[in-house]
């Protein structure tokens, strides 16, 4: 069962795109085979919405979740040094997928034993964290090739 914010920002997606109720349920039959996107999965609305950003449509930040006055969103991490581009990489996969990037902190933590994503160097971890994420890119229905 989809949330109520999760169904607003669909809907918000769809007017923001123009897109006509036929065609809007066109795709959810077409893609999920259900008929309204409160019977879509969690996961579902993730592929959904990246498939509207897919089409150009880009989700307006929430100066509450954002960083204020700095104009980048609570899932923004500065990546700089050895790794970067790996890192990015990973980060992208993660922004993908629809998680907190929060979150990755507390799983490097868990995982790796390393307190910040950003503090992350052992290349064997980083292989790791880049596998798991591209697996669960592929099984949600996501590419997870850079463009």
């Amino acid at each position: 069962m989809v949330d109520r914010a999760a169904l607003a920002k669909i809907h918000i997606a769809k007017k923001e795109l123009n897109l006509t109720d036929e065609a809007y349920r066109d795709m959810l039959h077409l893609h999920f085979q259900v008929s309204s996107a409160k019977d879509l999965k969690p996961q579902q609305v993730i592929v959904l919405l990246n498939k509207f950003r897919a089409k150009g449509w880009r989700p307006k930040t929430n100066v509450k979740n954002g960083r204020k006055g700095t104009g980048k969103s609570a899932n923004f991490k500065e990546i700089v040094g050895p790794n970067a581009r790996q890192k990015k990489y990973i980060l992208a996969l993660w922004n993908a997928l629809g998680y907190d990037v929060a979150k990755l902190d507390a799983r490097c933590k868990k995982q790796f034993n390393v307190e910040r994503f950003e503090w992350l160097k052992d290349e064997h971890d980083l292989f790791v964290l880049v596998t798991d994420l591209r697996q669960r890119c592929l099984n949600a229905g996501i590419d997870p090739e850079p463009n």
